[in-house]
C-alpha cells in the first residue's frame, strides 16, 4: 500500500506556519481600539478544536481550563489570547470562505512539490476528482438569509448549510487531497435555491483557475449526469466519470436496450 514520507515543508510546524502565515493577511475590519482578539488567534483556536477532535466548541473551551492543555494550545499553534466562545463564532462567523482559497493551494502546490501527488495518478498524467456535497448544519429555529431552506409535509421547516467538497483521490490511497470546496447557499437577488448541480457549474472553473495544468476526471453521481455541467467540465479540458440511472435517463437506457440482442 502506497504511504507519505514526511518531508520538512510538510511537518506540523511547517505547515502550522504556512496556515499562521496566511491567517496574518486575512482583512481586519473592525476598529482597532476595540480589538481584544485577533482574527489570526481566533482561527488558530477553531482550527485546534478541529485537529483536537473535539466534539463542540464548548468541549474544546472546557478542555483549556487544564493548564497543560491551554500551554499545548499556545504552544503548539502560536495563540496569544484565546477567546471566549462566543467571540470566538462572532469573529469566525464574519470571514468569508474564499479568503481561505490561498491555504487549500498552498497545501496542495506543498504536496506536489514534495511529489506526492505522482502515487495519486489514476491514469498517466490524469488524476480522480470526485465532487459531492455535504451538510454541517441543520435547524428548525436557527437560520440566517444564506441558509437552504425546506419545508416538509409535515409542516415544519428546516434551514441548512451546504458545501460541494472536491477531493483528489486514488482507490489504493487512505489519505485524501482537499480541494477548496464551493458553499451551496441562497444569495441576494436569487429567487430560486441554490443547489448541487449550481454549485458544481461554479466549482469547476474555479478549480480550473487555481490548477491550470492538472489533468482531472471529475466524479460524481446521477445528479452531475447532465448535458449543462457536462459541458461546463468539458469546456475546462477535464474528463469525468459520472453515473447514470435508469429513471433519469429514461432515452439512453431504452436505445441501449434496443441494440442489445
Amino acid at each position: 500500500m502506497p504511504f507519505m514520507k514526511s518531508k520538512k515543508h510538510l511537518s506540523f510546524s511547517s505547515l502550522r506556519n504556512a496556515f499562521s502565515s496566511h491567517l496574518r493577511q486575512l482583512p481586519d475590519d473592525r476598529q482597532e481600539g476595540k480589538v481584544n482578539y485577533s482574527i489570526h488567534d481566533a482561527m488558530m483556536c477553531a482550527f485546534a478544536c478541529m485537529f483536537f477532535q473535539d466534539p463542540s466548541l464548548l468541549q474544546f473551551q472546557k478542555q483549556l481550563e487544564d493548564e497543560q492543555n491551554l500551554n499545548n494550545l499556545k504552544t503548539l499553534f502560536d495563540v496569544h489570547n484565546i477567546p471566549e466562545n462566543t467571540q470566538l463564532r462572532d469573529i469566525v462567523d464574519t470571514i468569508p470562505s474564499q479568503e481561505f482559497r490561498s491555504i487549500f493551494k498552498e497545501l496542495f502546490f506543498r504536496l506536489q512539490r514534495g511529489k506526492h501527488l505522482e502515487q495519486y495518478q489514476f491514469l498517466p498524467g490524469l488524476y480522480l476528482c470526485p465532487i459531492d456535497g455535504t451538510q454541517y448544519h441543520i435547524s428548525g429555529e436557527i437560520y440566517c438569509e444564506s441558509c437552504l431552506i425546506t419545508n416538509h409535509t409535515n409542516g415544519n421547516t428546516t434551514y441548512a448549510h451546504k458545501v460541494l467538497q472536491a477531493a483528489i483521490m486514488h482507490p489504493e490511497m487512505k489519505q485524501v487531497i482537499p480541494l477548496m470546496p464551493e458553499e451551496i447557499c441562497n444569495t441576494d437577488g436569487t429567487e430560486k435555491q441554490d443547489c448541487e448541480t449550481n454549485a458544481a457549474k461554479r466549482l469547476i472553473p474555479k478549480i480550473r483557475k487555481d490548477h491550470p495544468q492538472l489533468g482531472l476526471i471529475i466524479v460524481g453521481d446521477d445528479l452531475f449526469s447532465r448535458q449543462p455541467l457536462i459541458n461546463t467540465i468539458l469546456n475546462e479540458g477535464m474528463h469525468y466519470i459520472l453515473v447514470v440511472k435508469e429513471t433519469s435517463h429514461i432515452a439512453m437506457f431504452n436505445e441501449r436496450l434496443g441494440v442489445i440482442p
